[in-house]
């Protein structure tokens, strides 16, 4: 599989996530680091060892032959593991060395976009060692690299309430409430509805709520669009039934995986946006259906590391939990008289403070470590 002169090899990142701030100086950007092993059987020779980041835009075409898949450079940087500028090639021994690398990245970079069907903009880390007389030899692990939106580089992240309201043909008055249109990728949100027809006899048979993602990509005068549905329609919960009106309020529950949906976003390449849709069936006291409401609300999906991990794991949590405290901060002088005990638990990866039950699915070590004690922590001078 490796040769005879290449044992195994292995390449590890320090970090699958990382989320970069355009306006962040370049200094202080975040880089993507981690380490290469290789293990050789026997001395070989090798002309350089390199370490690379490559990002790929890609389009997914159908033809009359089949799918055909469109490619375009959008990010190259290579750095030298190990090279010589005298000879041609260089001697290793045989035995285990391990390489650490460090790429800087610019404060403004094209975001990851991944969807169900396809990766439509991807980086990958690549070790490339370029050997005499045979091919190269690459070792690759992707990664996940996200603008910071304008969202998250405010201390009070503005809410965007949105409330639909209207009057169908059949007379039936209603009023969808949305709390924020702004919803972190991977998380709860919730929806309320209100129904109530003018007329007598109209009952209300079910409400259906999705979420669909309009794609559309270009890429070199070629171009795609595509519909996905990635929320399955459900009847909401919770519904207070009275003769003349109902409200229904239910939670829309987003993908918790990276490839799961997209984030919304526009670009030159590409154009991604999410809409909910919300459906109400009306009959009859026969049972007959009478009245059809559909609507279709413009909603924003965004990448934010107060839900997404270094290690690209989605922690989905309610937006009303990340929302928090809405209170503006306090006065300078009140800054003194503050006393701030926290757990590493009770503070999420922005700083704010939220109180969240405990996440059943993590491992027994991790529980115990989030239950430390209050003891307040060391100051650092």
């Amino acid at each position: 599989m490796f040769g005879k002169d290449i044992a195994s090899s292995e390449l590890k990142l320090d970090q699958s996530c990382i989320f970069i701030q355009e306006e962040r100086p370049a200094e202080l950007s975040p880089s993507v680091t981690g380490r290469f092993s290789l293990s050789l059987a026997q001395p070989a020779a090798f002309k350089s060892i390199k370490v690379r980041l490559r990002g790929m835009l890609s389009i997914s075409i159908e033809g009359l032959l089949g799918s055909e898949i469109r490619e375009q450079l959008t990010f190259d940087h290579e750095q030298a593991l190990a090279s010589t500028k005298a000879l041609s090639a260089f001697q290793m021994p045989a035995g285990d060395h391990e390489f650490l690398f460090s790429i800087p990245l610019p404060p403004k970079m094209f975001s990851t976009v991944t969807s169900p069907h396809h990766d439509y903009h991807k980086y990958n880390v690549e070790v490339v060692i370029e050997r005499r007389l045979k091919s190269d030899f690459v070792v690759s692990q992707p990664i996940h690299i996200y603008q910071l939106c304008g969202l998250e580089q405010s201390y009070l992240r503005p809410c965007s309430p949105l409330t639909l309201e209207g009057q169908s043909d059949q007379d039936i008055q209603y009023c969808i409430s949305l709390a924020d249109r702004n919803i972190p990728f991977g998380c709860t949100f919730p929806v309320e509805c209100w129904f109530a027809p003018l007329c007598k006899g109209t009952k209300l048979n079910a409400v259906t709520v999705e979420v669909q993602e309009r794609q559309s990509v270009r890429l070199d005068a070629t171009a795609a669009e595509s519909k996905i549905d990635f929320a399955d329609g459900s009847e909401p919960t919770g519904a207070d039934l009275m003769e003349t009106e109902w409200r229904i309020n239910t939670s829309v529950c987003l993908p918790r995986t990276l490839g799961g949906c997209s984030q919304s976003i526009s670009t030159k390449h590409i154009k991604i946006k999410h809409v909910l849709i919300v459906k109400a069936e009306f009959c009859t006291e026969e049972g007959e259906i009478s009245a059809e409401i559909s609507e279709v609300i413009p909603i924003d999906i965004y990448m934010t590391p107060c839900v997404i991990g270094e290690n690209g794991f989605i922690h989905g949590r309610d937006v009303q939990q990340l929302q928090g405290n809405d209170h503006p901060p306090p006065a300078y002088n009140d800054h003194l008289s503050d006393l701030i005990i926290l757990t590493a638990a009770d503070v999420d990866l922005c700083g704010r403070t939220i109180v969240t039950e405990m996440n059943l699915e993590r491992s027994s070590s991790q529980s115990s470590s989030s239950s430390s004690s209050s003891d307040p922590a060391p100051l650092y001078v």
